[in-house]
């Protein structure tokens, strides 16, 4: 096929598709698994055919999206009765950011960092899966190490790890856990697929653990 039609049947198929869509399953079902070059190829001329479109095509870990543009998000957000925002207090922005820079890393190390008892804010960071074990570090005790997940990269719309700002970019506090506000609210601007309709879901992350001076928890073994 040309490129035009080839172009034409991709966006067909990110817009079909509720999730996002591999160059390599793209490959496969148009080219038989063959000439990726060119399916990457075409698939670059489409997103700058999108360029000043009400819709967008990003591509994110898994794959290419179409997705509606954050500029929309708030009438989108308003129309689908979604959650505004995905709420991180400080203390969870903190851990977090912790363990993207410093993965993988255990319990005891982020405590000693941050100089305060993290279990609480951790535990939810786990319960939303944002964060997941990795390994137990080969030191005595054994303790488990973690590292951020599949859903941390979706929700700040990364490929991957190598697309986090270096940490040159930051002052030593802000990685540290420097004292801050007491919360902060991260817009995400997460695009909305066209074909998820009402079905999106909403992400809320809401943290009100009071932290006391680090020491190890229990839950760590």
């Amino acid at each position: 096929m040309d490129r035009t039609e080839l172009k034409a049947i991709i966006e067909n198929l990110l817009l079909a598709s509720d999730k996002p869509v591999s160059a390599d399953a793209l490959a496969q079902t148009l080219l038989n698994g063959g000439d990726k070059d060119a399916l990457r190829g075409a698939l670059e001329e489409l997103q700058q055919d999108f360029e000043g479109r009400p819709l967008q095509i990003i591509e994110v870990a898994d794959g290419f999206q179409l997705c509606t543009r954050p500029e929309h998000a708030e009438w989108v957000r308003k129309f689908l009765k979604l959650d505004k925002t995905f709420r991180l207090s400080q203390p969870a922005l903190d851990t977090l950011s912790i363990v993207a820079y410093k993965q993988p890393i255990t319990r005891a190390e982020i405590d000693e960092i941050r100089g305060v008892d993290s279990s609480g804010v951790f535990r939810t960071l786990l319960e939303k899966k944002i964060v997941a074990p990795a390994g137990r570090k080969d030191v005595p005790g054994k303790p488990i190490m973690y590292r951020t997940t599949q859903k941390f990269l979706d929700y700040f719309g990364l490929k991957d790890l190598s697309e986090l700002p270096t940490l040159d970019d930051f002052g030593e506090g802000e990685i540290e856990g420097e004292a801050g506000p007491e919360q902060v609210e991260i817009e995400f601007g997460l695009a909305v697929p066209p074909a998820e309709s009402g079905e999106a879901e909403t992400v809320e992350v809401e943290v009100a653990e009071a932290e006391s001076p680090a020491g190890e928890s229990p839950e760590e073994n």
